[in-house]
This record gives structure tokens, sequence and C-alpha cells, in this order.
């Protein structure tokens, strides 16, 4: 089993997936009236998606915190990485340093993504404590072009079933959402 830490976006994506045009076109709404509503609609959905995968549809920067080095590494929580832009920890004596590249890769193509320990290294001692270890990393496929279809699609049908029922129900998400998402959802071992 792994484990992750406990995470926070820190910079959130500049843009949404979808733009108003293409989900008005898809509600088959002409005006300009539900703008607004609309809008929220499409950030709520892309939040949803991203909480309920534990993905970053967008270039986000991502600041996650660990308790202590595993032996294998550390697993980060969001999906897919771009890059890890710092590792850093709180030595013994309460001071904080960076950990060095020369001591760990990472690996992009895993879901969810690994810092590895590098071949005869170890990982520092650190002060224990829930926040030893602070990684700062982006995550998200690079635009909305690169955004795979079935993750639009999911985020259209739950736009579309929040605009058309406007109250609270009984499911969590669309059935035919959620059927899309778990393609791409992170199934922790």
């Amino acid at each position: 089993m792994f484990d992750t830490g406990t995470y926070k976006v820190t910079t959130g994506p500049s843009s949404e997936p979808l733009t108003l045009s293409e989900v008005k076109a898809f509600l088959k709404v002409d005006g300009s009236d539900e703008d607004g509503l609309i809008t929220l609609l499409i950030q709520a959905a892309r939040e949803g998606v991203e909480k309920y995968c534990t993905l970053a549809i967008l270039p986000q920067t991502i600041t996650e915190y660990f308790g202590k080095f595993e032996q294998y590494g550390l697993r980060l929580s969001v999906s897919p990485l771009i890059s890890v832009t710092s590792v850093t920890y709180t030595a013994v004596g309460s001071t904080t340093q960076t950990l060095s590249t020369d001591i760990y890769g990472t690996d992009t193509a895993w879901t969810p993504p690994l810092i590895y320990r590098k071949y005869n290294q170890d990982f520092p001692t650190i002060e224990p404590g829930p926040k030893s270890i602070t990684v700062t990393y982006q995550a998200g496929y690079a635009n909305a072009a690169a955004v795979p279809a079935t993750l639009k699609q999911a985020m259209l049908l739950m736009i579309a079933d929040w605009y058309d029922n406007r109250q609270d129900g009984v499911k969590t998400m669309p059935t035919a959402s959620q059927i899309l998402l778990d393609k791409f959802r992170v199934w922790y071992y």
C-alpha cells in the first residue's frame, strides 16, 4: 500500500477546459442571461472531476505535505505530473533544507506519480511531524486541447444535469459522467 500526503492547490489553472460558448452550444442556450451561472457550473464541474479522479485537468501548482520519507520515495496525490519544483524537509534541528535532485528522481508515467529514491542514495533524517516534507509540483494536461474528450464529455453531462435540475438531488453525480470518469480515477492500493 502506498501512502500519499495531504495536498492543496496553491495556484489554480488560468483557464477552464471548456469555453462558455462550447457549453452554451451543448446546452442549446442562445442568450447571455445565464452566462454567470454557466461559467460557475464549468468551474464546479472541473473541480468535481479533479476531486473525484484525483487529477489536475489543466496546469496548476500543487503543494503536498508528508510526515516521512517512505523507503521507496513519495507517492504524489495528483496526476498527471508535469514536473517537481522542489522537495523541502525539516532536518533534525528544525532547519528547512531542500532535497538535492541527486538523491531523487521522478516518474511522470506512473499514476499516481512517484518521487523515487535513486540507486545508492538515502533520504535524510528528518524532524518528525505531519508536515516534515513539502513537495511543490506542477500537474495537469498541457492545455485545453490536450484534455481527453472523455473528461470534457463528463463535464458537459454534469453541467447539463446541474443546469436542468437546480435543486439538490439524491445522486452524487450523473451516472453517465461517473462511468466516463472511472477510467481516469486514481485508485489507491
